[in-house]
């Protein structure tokens, strides 16, 4: 996951759009329309791109292309997945009581707790009856573990302490005390699905038909998305692979570097971190390779660019301040902006500029190839370690931004997680 973080990254500085164009929405979203350019008025138009780049016989190339389909059993495995992913999650099972009397990792136990700062108790801190799943780490730190070896009936105080990075301000950092009483370690079993059990997962749906029509309507849009994106990569790189690109203006290196580094600062602001623990701890590199990733990734990026505008310019495709607004105009809502003019101010009216140019050059190229398709690959297949990531990631997430148990938690989409794992790889 930590690695994602940085293809996500670098990508959505990047702007090509030839091969993840519907990610990169995404991407803007999830930085709450953080600005990312350096200062985004550095383009390809500001070159000769026949100065650096020498094209190769593209024209007619056969390009081969992954193919994603899905079936009706695909749609029934992903539905019984999803639903019981989210009767954990909600923590909808049918539960009774067992004979166990120790608590052990792995046991589902049903307790009342209250968590005191100070003496005295705070929002969020006190149930009865809840059930916790001990090494789920739905709980704070030294929560789970501290329960473990103790009996039914105990009542248990542990004296913990929130992370510093906690949502709350008033409990980031906070030591606080939990009382719980042990009620019984219980065995959960899937209640039968049906009308009432979906209603009462709060997902927005209340028959079983329309959630599964949901699941069905997200696989579909799944293929399409990764079938568009799988072509249009492949197309690229098979193109570009024809082109001889010398180095690249180092100013315009330096501007794609500039936006990385700003829309890396703005991911640590997102996971409330400063940048070096960000680089660390969320993508796993020493400040050194990151360094040397993102000069790398900028260079590389800058020469694609260059490569693309010369296509453009041997295919006569050009773009006017009014064509690239034009393209904002139908565009900003989804990036989460209020307008045109604001998108462009964050972007960059040069970045963005190479960005609408990239679009229509891929779609220029898609027709000057032979498209072969593979055998075709089950989508479900694909997403399968995506959708475990997404549930790794929601889990993450109730520690850090939710109440000590993770209760409240809003769950309305159920194809959120699978939706949400091609966002976050």
């Amino acid at each position: 996951m930590k690695k994602k973080i940085l293809t996500l990254m670098l990508a959505a500085c990047m702007v090509t759009a030839l091969t993840a164009c519907g990610s990169s929405k995404e991407e803007g979203q999830s930085q709450d329309t953080t600005e990312v350019s350096g200062n985004g008025i550095i383009s390809t138009k500001d070159y000769d791109p026949d100065d650096y780049v020498k094209l190769g016989d593209y024209e007619g190339i056969t390009v081969n292309t992954d193919v994603y389909t899905y079936t009706d059993a695909d749609v029934d495995a992903q539905f019984d997945k999803e639903i019981n992913y989210y009767v954990e999650y909600m923590d909808a099972y049918d539960y009774t009581a067992t004979d166990k009397q120790t608590v052990e990792t792995g046991d589902t136990v049903n307790i009342d707790y209250t968590g005191t700062k100070d003496g005295v108790a705070f929002d969020g801190g006190t149930a009865q009856g809840a059930h916790l799943k001990i090494g789920s780490g739905r709980f704070i730190d030294g929560f789970e573990d501290g329960l473990i070896g103790h009996a039914v009936g105990e009542t248990v105080n542990l004296d913990l302490k929130f992370p510093e990075n906690y949502s709350n301000a008033d409990l980031a950092g906070a030591a606080v005390v939990f009382e719980v009483k042990i009620n019984s370690i219980d065995e959960g079993k899937l209640p039968e699905i049906n009308d009432a059990l979906i209603a009462s997962l709060n997902l927005g749906y209340d028959t079983v038909d329309a959630c599964r029509q949901n699941v069905e309507d997200y696989l579909k849009n799944a293929c399409d998305e990764k079938n568009s994106d799988a072509k249009k990569s492949a197309v690229w790189n098979a193109v570009y692979a024809t082109c001889e690109v010398s180095d690249a203006p180092q100013e315009l290196v330096d501007d794609i570097k500039t936006r990385i580094a700003a829309n890396a600062q703005s991911y640590a602001d997102y996971y409330k971190v400063d940048l070096a623990t960000f680089i660390t701890n969320y993508m796993g590199l020493t400040e050194e390779e990151y360094e040397k990733q993102t000069a790398e990734s900028a260079a590389e990026s800058a020469k694609e660019k260059l490569a693309i505008a010369a296509i453009a310019k041997k295919a006569g495709i050009s773009l006017s301040d009014d064509d690239v607004k034009a393209a904002a105009e139908t565009e900003y809502s989804d990036y989460g902006y209020d307008s045109a003019d604001a998108l462009l101010s964050a972007i960059g009216q040069g970045a963005y500029y190479d960005y609408v140019l990239s679009d229509k050059v891929n779609e220029y190229l898609i027709n000057q190839v032979t498209i072969v398709e593979n055998d075709p690959i089950s989508i479900t297949e694909t997403d399968s370690a995506a959708a475990d990531t997404a549930e790794e990631d929601v889990e993450e997430e109730l520690q850090e931004e939710e109440s000590v148990s993770g209760e409240d938690a809003a769950v309305t989409d159920i194809a959120g997680t699978e939706i949400e794992a091609e966002t976050e790889e």
